[in-house]
This record gives structure tokens, C-alpha cells and sequence, in this order.
């Protein structure tokens, strides 16, 4: 192995952090924990996975020469490179089991892994492809991302399902306590896409790099996932090999009682009333009429609060329904709408939620919440 370039903090150490996301901290095979760098089309190409998802970033500097492909510890490269002066030049330097990365008078020897022993994910004939503007991306993933399951036991639901439904590419996640679907103007080349479900790390990694108006470019098969960013970097994913629910049966329709109120005070009182509770012990009582919602939370070992906000907008009777308060909270957030509605049919029954707020794009998202006894 023979190594020499060079290149500037400045573009390497983007790509670095990138790349570094997908890298386990700990692993029992060395070569997972290092990212592979090599020479691509004049520049620096990194790559970093966990068998499951590959991040490959390009450097914005050109006029990287050839050189052997070698890996190296992702973190300490990283953490190195990152505690560097702004504006320094770095070295490499290598042609064995070890390169030297110098800037200045800092050195630092890092161990290498054949580049051969790095395991690449295949591109495996995407069918489909379309793109979203990041910002697109980015409103989808803050909107249902909350609802993904953490339970590894029903896995088809540790993730996104998007879908063309007909009419619009969907977005929907639920954990079977609580449900969000975001539906958006179905983009040229989504019409005929499978339906797939984006695991949990994907849509994480997703919540940091999809941003701006820059389009992504979106490419799938049935089994994985390519998201390419305007700014070199490519994210290529496994599926969740599994069939996501009907989602639609658990939706409720025919709710006759509607209450407008405003979305910070309601996610205020419900903390507010919520300091009392315990992690068993997390239901709220919501009782709407036509003019206020009054919260209450009982604990047997500390005691009961109570609060109340104004119905900004309400029609049919009166009800009182249990919720757990967490499950709000996380339903209040995930939207910024002023106004929230709940349509509600009978205590035993979900609840609807939806902001009043018109959306940029697509419809505005729905929200449902199933019922806790209290």
C-alpha cells in the first residue's frame, strides 16, 4: 500500500462527520469500525456502514491524486481531523500497516485494514426513482418519525412505510398507540413504487441531512434505499423486509365531536398537569365541552392536578376521555399549526388530531391517539 495527498481541513472534515454516522461505536469486527478512503474521478471519496446502512461522502476538493484505497478508525480520524486549526493543510502519508496524518507540527499514526476487507453495499437495480426537495424530506421525517415502534418484537413497525396510495406518496409510522401520516403531492416516478418501510437509523440519519431546498434524489428496490444530497453525500439503506399494517382500520371516521383550541396551550397544560404523574402511571383525563378542556391527573402516592384551556371552537356533547400525556405531548410537537382539532366519537374510541393550519405541501398531516381508562 502506497499513500500521499494531501487536503484541506476544510473539506475533509465534513465529509469525516458524514461518514462517521453510520460507523458503530463499538464493534466485534474491526474493519466495521473504520471508514474506507479512496481516490474517485480527481477526488476523496469516504466511506463508512454497519452492514445495514452506507454513508459515502465525496470531498469538495478536486485534484486528489491516485493513490492505494485503505480504512482507517472512523472516530479517531475523525476527532483528530476535528481538533486541527481551521485552515491547515493535511497529510497522508502511508505504505503499510500504518498511515501518518500530519498538519502542522501535529502527528498522528493510525492503524490501516485492507481496503479489500471493507464491505461496500451494492447498488442492486433500483426500479424507481424520484425526487423530494430536503426541506420535503426533512417536514415528513420531523412529522411521524415520533411514532416509529421501539419494539424490536413487531419490527415491521421499527420504521417509515412510504407508499403511493393512489393518489399521493405517503408517509406513516405508528408504534399501536398512536399513529402519523403525512401525505404529500406524489412526485414524477413515484407512481408505480413499492411500498417499503425506512428503518429507525435511516430516518435518524435523515433528520440531520435533510434540510434546504436542495432536491434529493430518491432511488429504490425492494430491499434498499438510496438517498443522494446535493452535497456529495449518499445514503444507502436496507429495508425492513416486512408488511406494514392497514393502517387505514385504525383511522377513525364519523367522529361527531369536533374541539378547536390553540396548540401551545394545550401542550402547556398537559405538562403542566403531568408533573405529578409517574412512568405507569401516565394518563391524563381530558373532559371538552363547547367552551373548555379541563385536564386532570390522579396519583394514589402524590396526589391530583387539574387545569384547563379555552375551546377556541367546539360542536357536539360534552365527553371525557383518557390519554396518556406523553402521547400527546410528542402529537402537539410534531406539528407547528397554531390551531389543533380533535375529533372525538366516544371514550373507548381513537382520537383524530389534525392542525387547522393549511401546509406548503401536500395535506395537512393526521394524527391519531388511542384512548387510556381513568
Amino acid at each position: 500500500m502506497t499513500v500521499k495527498f494531501s487536503i484541506e481541513r476544510g473539506a475533509l472534515l465534513p465529509a469525516l462527520a458524514a461518514v462517521n454516522r453510520a460507523v458503530e461505536k463499538r464493534n466485534t469486527i474491526p474493519i466495521l469500525g473504520n471508514v474506507l478512503l479512496k481516490p474517485e474521478d480527481g477526488a476523496l471519496t469516504i466511506t463508512g456502514t454497519n452492514l445495514d446502512i452506507e454513508v459515502k461522502s465525496v470531498t469538495k476538493q478536486e485534484s486528489i491524486p491516485d493513490f492505494a484505497p485503505f480504512t482507517v478508525p472512523s472516530g479517531l480520524l475523525h476527532d483528530a481531523v476535528h481538533k486541527l486549526p481551521d485552515g491547515s493543510t493535511v497529510e497522508f502519508e502511508g505504505d503499510g500497516a500504518h498511515v501518518n496524518v500530519k498538519a502542522g507540527r501535529s502527528r498522528f499514526r493510525l492503524q490501516v485494514l485492507p481496503a479489500s476487507d471493507f464491505p461496500e453495499m451494492s447498488a442492486d437495480g433500483f426500479t424507481h426513482e424520484f425526487k423530494l426537495p430536503g426541506k420535503t424530506l426533512a417536514h415528513v421525517v420531523a412529522t411521524v418519525g415520533f411514532a416509529i415502534s421501539t419494539e424490536e418484537t413487531r419490527y415491521y413497525l421499527n420504521g417509515i412505510h412510504l407508499h403511493h396510495d393512489g393518489t399521493n406518496l405517503a408517509a406513516v409510522a405508528t408504534d399501536g398507540h398512536r399513529l402519523a401520516l403525512v401525505k404529500l403531492d406524489a412526485p414524477e416516478g413515484s407512481k408505480d413504487m413499492p411500498g417499503i418501510i425506512v428503518p429507525r437509523r435511516t430516518v435518524g440519519l435523515l433528520q440531520h441531512f435533510a434540510k434546504g431546498d436542495d432536491d434529493i434524489k430518491i432511488q429504490l428496490s425492494t430491499g434498499k434505499i438510496r438517498l443522494s444530497l446535493a452535497e456529495g453525500t449518499t445514503i444507502t439503506s436496507r429495508l425492513i423486509d416486512g408488511t406494514f399494517p392497514d393502517y387505514q382500520r385504525v383511522i377513525p371516521s364519523g367522529g361527531d365531536k369536533s374541539f378547536v383550541l390553540d396548540r401551545t396551550a394545550v401542550s402547556n397544560a398537559i405538562d403542566r398537569v403531568a408533573t405529578i404523574s409517574t412512568e405507569r402511571g401516565r394518563a391524563v383525563k381530558c373532559t371538552f365541552t363547547a367552551s373548555e378542556l379541563t385536564l386532570e391527573v390522579t396519583n394514589p402516592d402524590s396526589g391530583q392536578s387539574e387545569d384547563s384551556v379555552v375551546v377556541d371552537e367546539g360542536s357536539g356533547e360534552d365527553i371525557s376521555i383518557g390519554f396518556n400525556h406523553r402521547y400527546c405531548l410528542d402529537v402537539l410537537a410534531a406539528t407547528a399549526s397554531k390551531q389543533i382539532r380533535f375529533e372525538l366519537s366516544d371514550p373507548g374510541a381513537p382520537a383524530k388530531v389534525f392542525p387547522t393550519d393549511t401546509v406548503d405541501v401536500g395535506e395537512p398531516p393526521l394524527f391519531v391517539i388511542m384512548p387510556m381508562r381513568v
